[in-house]
């Protein structure tokens, strides 16, 4: 029951990253002077997320980093 729970949030994070993606090249393509500013927001949610993931590992003494195989992500 966990792991369903476990997956049912990362296809909802997954649709709104698509969602987020999706309306960031649309309002570059619209203003390219907004690229900079739409960056910032991305590099801000990306070290967030990384921040988080760290965070936890040291609370829990698990390095959860360690469960990805970097080289099978496309």
């Amino acid at each position: 029951m966990q792991n369903q729970s476990i997956d049912h949030h990362l296809q909802e994070a997954l649709a709104h990253l698509e969602q987020a993606i999706n309306q960031s090249v649309h309002v570059v393509l619209e203003n390219q002077a907004t690229s900079k500013e739409l960056g910032s927001k991305w590099e801000h949610f990306l070290g967030e997320f990384y921040g988080m993931v760290k965070d936890k590992g040291k609370k829990t003494r698990i390095n959860l980093l360690s469960w990805i195989s970097f080289a099978k992500i496309r």
